[in-house]
Protein backbone atom coordinates (compact mmCIF):
# COMPACT_ATOMS: atom_id res chain seq x y z
CA UNK A 1 0.00 0.00 0.00
CA UNK A 2 1.18 3.91 -1.09
CA UNK A 3 -0.10 6.97 0.62
CA UNK A 4 0.87 10.29 -0.82
CA UNK A 5 -0.45 13.75 0.73
CA UNK A 6 0.63 16.80 -1.37
CA UNK A 7 2.71 14.79 -3.57
CA UNK A 8 4.46 13.06 -0.44
CA UNK A 9 4.24 9.63 0.50
CA UNK A 10 3.22 8.84 3.89
CA UNK A 11 4.97 5.83 6.08
CA UNK A 12 2.77 3.19 7.93
CA UNK A 13 5.15 4.66 10.99
CA UNK A 14 3.51 7.94 10.52
CA UNK A 15 -0.21 7.04 9.94
CA UNK A 16 0.42 4.63 13.05
CA UNK A 17 1.76 7.17 15.34
CA UNK A 18 -1.05 9.73 14.13
CA UNK A 19 -3.62 7.00 14.81
CA UNK A 20 -2.12 6.23 18.60
CA UNK A 21 -2.32 9.79 19.26
CA UNK A 22 -5.76 10.44 18.18
CA UNK A 23 -6.88 6.63 19.67
CA UNK A 24 -5.25 8.03 23.29
CA UNK A 25 -7.16 11.02 23.01
CA UNK A 26 -10.59 9.22 21.97
CA UNK A 27 -10.08 6.88 25.42
CA UNK A 28 -10.91 10.12 27.45
CA UNK A 29 -14.01 10.71 25.47
CA UNK A 30 -15.01 6.99 26.96
CA UNK A 31 -13.06 8.02 30.55
CA UNK A 32 -11.12 5.48 30.38
CA UNK A 33 -7.16 4.27 29.61
CA UNK A 34 -5.57 1.82 27.08
CA UNK A 35 -3.22 -0.36 28.61
CA UNK A 36 0.13 1.72 27.38
CA UNK A 37 1.73 -2.10 26.57
CA UNK A 38 -0.82 -2.67 23.44
CA UNK A 39 0.22 -1.64 19.93
CA UNK A 40 -1.50 0.11 18.34
CA UNK A 41 -3.97 -2.25 16.38
CA UNK A 42 -4.70 -4.18 19.95
CA UNK A 43 -6.02 -0.55 21.07
CA UNK A 44 -8.29 0.00 17.93
CA UNK A 45 -9.89 -3.37 18.53
CA UNK A 46 -10.24 -2.15 22.52
CA UNK A 47 -11.45 0.85 21.36
CA UNK A 48 -13.94 -0.10 19.07
CA UNK A 49 -14.90 -2.82 21.78
CA UNK A 50 -15.59 0.26 24.35
CA UNK A 51 -17.67 2.11 21.74
CA UNK A 52 -19.84 -1.10 20.18
CA UNK A 53 -21.16 -0.91 24.10
CA UNK A 54 -22.59 2.40 23.01
CA UNK A 55 -26.26 2.90 21.91
CA UNK A 56 -26.86 5.42 18.92
CA UNK A 57 -29.08 7.17 21.94
CA UNK A 58 -26.23 7.11 24.50
CA UNK A 59 -23.32 7.68 22.17
CA UNK A 60 -25.44 11.29 20.93
CA UNK A 61 -26.54 11.63 24.74
CA UNK A 62 -22.66 11.59 25.96
CA UNK A 63 -21.68 14.17 22.40
CA UNK A 64 -24.38 16.27 23.09
CA UNK A 65 -22.86 19.00 24.19
CA UNK A 66 -19.82 19.65 21.94
CA UNK A 67 -22.08 18.65 19.35
CA UNK A 68 -24.42 21.38 19.75
CA UNK A 69 -20.74 23.96 19.31
CA UNK A 70 -19.65 22.30 16.95
CA UNK A 71 -22.57 22.48 14.75
CA UNK A 72 -23.01 26.36 15.47
CA UNK A 73 -19.39 27.22 14.66
CA UNK A 74 -19.96 25.11 11.36
CA UNK A 75 -23.18 26.73 10.17
CA UNK A 76 -21.73 29.75 10.79
CA UNK A 77 -18.75 28.74 8.55
CA UNK A 78 -20.98 27.37 5.99
CA UNK A 79 -23.14 30.31 5.63
CA UNK A 80 -20.03 32.46 5.31
CA UNK A 81 -18.06 30.32 2.78
CA UNK A 82 -18.60 30.79 -0.70
CA UNK A 83 -15.63 28.20 -1.41
CA UNK A 84 -13.95 25.35 -0.05
CA UNK A 85 -10.93 24.03 0.90
CA UNK A 86 -9.99 20.61 -0.12
CA UNK A 87 -8.69 17.27 1.75
CA UNK A 88 -6.74 15.12 -0.51
CA UNK A 89 -5.28 11.91 0.14
CA UNK A 90 -4.02 9.71 -2.50
CA UNK A 91 -3.73 5.75 -1.79
CA UNK A 92 -2.32 2.94 -4.07
CA UNK A 93 -2.81 -0.78 -3.19
CA UNK A 94 -2.22 -4.28 -5.20
CA UNK A 95 -4.40 -7.54 -5.29
CA UNK A 96 -7.60 -5.63 -5.78
CA UNK A 97 -9.98 -3.98 -8.38
CA UNK A 98 -11.14 -0.76 -8.41
CA UNK A 99 -15.03 -2.47 -9.05
CA UNK A 100 -14.31 -4.76 -5.82
CA UNK A 101 -13.11 -1.90 -3.85
CA UNK A 102 -16.25 0.75 -5.03
CA UNK A 103 -18.73 -2.09 -4.49
CA UNK A 104 -17.25 -2.58 -1.00
CA UNK A 105 -17.47 1.05 0.02
CA UNK A 106 -20.67 1.68 -0.90
CA UNK A 107 -21.88 -1.24 1.74
CA UNK A 108 -19.77 -0.12 4.50
CA UNK A 109 -21.53 2.97 4.12
CA UNK A 110 -25.17 2.29 2.91
CA UNK A 111 -26.06 -1.42 4.23
CA UNK A 112 -26.97 -1.68 7.92
CA UNK A 113 -25.47 -4.37 10.20
CA UNK A 114 -23.37 -5.29 13.32
CA UNK A 115 -20.26 -6.50 11.09
CA UNK A 116 -20.58 -3.23 8.94
CA UNK A 117 -20.45 -1.18 12.30
CA UNK A 118 -17.41 -2.49 13.72
CA UNK A 119 -15.56 -2.03 10.71
CA UNK A 120 -16.43 1.48 10.62
CA UNK A 121 -15.81 2.44 14.10
CA UNK A 122 -12.45 0.64 13.82
CA UNK A 123 -11.48 2.62 10.94
CA UNK A 124 -10.79 5.90 12.31
CA UNK A 125 -10.29 6.45 16.41
CA UNK A 126 -12.19 9.76 15.40
CA UNK A 127 -15.88 8.03 14.02
CA UNK A 128 -18.45 8.06 16.94
CA UNK A 129 -21.32 6.60 14.30
CA UNK A 130 -21.60 5.83 10.96
CA UNK A 131 -24.71 5.42 10.52
CA UNK A 132 -27.57 5.16 7.42
CA UNK A 133 -30.31 7.11 7.55
CA UNK A 134 -31.91 6.07 3.93
CA UNK A 135 -30.94 4.56 0.40
CA UNK A 136 -28.41 7.32 0.16
CA UNK A 137 -27.73 9.21 2.78
CA UNK A 138 -25.15 7.91 5.70
CA UNK A 139 -25.23 9.94 9.23
CA UNK A 140 -21.47 10.71 10.42
CA UNK A 141 -20.56 11.89 13.90
CA UNK A 142 -16.65 12.18 14.13
CA UNK A 143 -13.76 14.37 14.80
CA UNK A 144 -12.48 15.61 11.01
CA UNK A 145 -9.05 16.03 11.25
CA UNK A 146 -7.73 17.42 14.60
CA UNK A 147 -10.43 19.67 15.37
CA UNK A 148 -11.35 20.39 18.89
CA UNK A 149 -14.84 18.69 18.78
CA UNK A 150 -16.65 15.94 17.09
CA UNK A 151 -19.49 16.94 14.03
CA UNK A 152 -22.51 15.58 13.28
CA UNK A 153 -23.38 15.69 9.25
CA UNK A 154 -25.28 13.72 6.72
CA UNK A 155 -23.60 12.73 3.02
CA UNK A 156 -26.24 12.28 0.56
CA UNK A 157 -24.84 9.97 -1.97
CA UNK A 158 -25.56 10.86 -5.44
CA UNK A 159 -26.51 14.32 -5.24
CA UNK A 160 -23.81 16.23 -6.30
CA UNK A 161 -25.21 19.77 -6.21
CA UNK A 162 -23.06 22.47 -4.70
CA UNK A 163 -19.71 19.90 -4.60
CA UNK A 164 -17.54 21.72 -5.98
CA UNK A 165 -14.45 18.72 -7.27
CA UNK A 166 -15.46 18.07 -10.66
CA UNK A 167 -16.12 14.42 -12.04
CA UNK A 168 -12.52 12.90 -13.33
CA UNK A 169 -13.38 10.53 -16.13
CA UNK A 170 -10.19 8.69 -16.06
CA UNK A 171 -11.35 7.04 -12.99
CA UNK A 172 -13.90 4.60 -13.49
CA UNK A 173 -15.73 4.47 -10.43
CA UNK A 174 -16.74 6.83 -7.75
CA UNK A 175 -18.42 7.89 -4.52
CA UNK A 176 -19.78 11.25 -4.70
CA UNK A 177 -22.24 13.30 -2.64
CA UNK A 178 -22.86 16.65 -0.83
CA UNK A 179 -22.71 16.80 3.41
CA UNK A 180 -25.02 18.62 5.04
CA UNK A 181 -25.83 19.75 8.74
CA UNK A 182 -28.91 18.48 10.48
CA UNK A 183 -30.76 21.25 9.87
CA UNK A 184 -30.04 20.97 5.69
CA UNK A 185 -27.35 23.71 5.57
CA UNK A 186 -24.83 22.58 3.09
CA UNK A 187 -21.48 22.39 4.48
CA UNK A 188 -19.48 20.57 2.04
CA UNK A 189 -18.94 17.53 0.34
CA UNK A 190 -16.88 14.21 -1.26
CA UNK A 191 -16.14 12.78 -4.42
CA UNK A 192 -13.73 9.71 -3.26
CA UNK A 193 -12.79 8.35 -7.15
CA UNK A 194 -11.46 4.43 -7.78
CA UNK A 195 -9.47 3.33 -11.04
CA UNK A 196 -7.26 0.06 -12.07
CA UNK A 197 -3.66 -0.03 -12.18
CA UNK A 198 -1.67 -2.74 -13.70
CA UNK A 199 -1.83 -4.93 -10.13
CA UNK A 200 -4.35 -3.09 -8.00
CA UNK A 201 -6.31 -0.24 -8.21
CA UNK A 202 -5.18 3.66 -6.78
CA UNK A 203 -7.80 6.31 -5.33
CA UNK A 204 -7.99 10.19 -5.15
CA UNK A 205 -10.32 10.52 -1.83
CA UNK A 206 -11.23 14.21 -1.17
CA UNK A 207 -13.22 15.99 1.31
CA UNK A 208 -14.74 19.63 0.80
CA UNK A 209 -15.14 21.80 3.71
CA UNK A 210 -15.99 25.37 3.84
CA UNK A 211 -13.46 27.67 3.52
CA UNK A 212 -13.65 29.59 6.63
CA UNK A 213 -12.77 26.16 8.22
CA UNK A 214 -9.26 26.35 9.86
CA UNK A 215 -6.74 25.22 7.13
CA UNK A 216 -5.00 23.10 10.59
CA UNK A 217 -8.14 20.57 10.51
CA UNK A 218 -8.07 20.58 6.63
CA UNK A 219 -4.77 19.37 6.70
CA UNK A 220 -4.84 16.54 9.53
CA UNK A 221 -8.26 15.54 7.95
CA UNK A 222 -5.99 13.80 5.36
CA UNK A 223 -4.30 11.61 8.05
CA UNK A 224 -7.93 10.90 8.93
CA UNK A 225 -8.75 9.39 5.41
CA UNK A 226 -5.58 7.58 5.32
CA UNK A 227 -6.42 6.04 8.68
CA UNK A 228 -10.23 5.33 7.40
CA UNK A 229 -9.59 4.30 3.48
CA UNK A 230 -6.27 2.00 4.27
CA UNK A 231 -8.47 0.21 6.96
CA UNK A 232 -11.38 -0.19 4.96
CA UNK A 233 -9.56 -0.81 1.77
CA UNK A 234 -7.60 -4.02 3.45
CA UNK A 235 -10.71 -5.28 4.95
CA UNK A 236 -12.67 -5.35 1.51
CA UNK A 237 -9.73 -6.71 0.09
CA UNK A 238 -9.60 -9.78 2.86
CA UNK A 239 -12.86 -10.17 2.74
CA UNK A 240 -13.54 -10.37 -1.49
CA UNK A 241 -15.46 -12.93 -2.77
Amino acid sequence: MKIKMNDKEISKQQLDDWRLQRTKKVFKVFKTKPDHQMNIDEMTKELTEVKLQYSYESMYKLLKTKLKLSTFAMKVAATLSTKRKFAITEISIDGTSASQISQGIDSLMLEKSLENDRVNLAACPDHYVLRPTSKNELEVIETCGNAPLPFQFFIVYGDETGVQTKRDVSYAYQSAGIARLKDGTLMGGVRHKFKDTENGFEAKLVVEFPSLCPTFIVKAHQMHLASEFSYWFHWIKDHQK
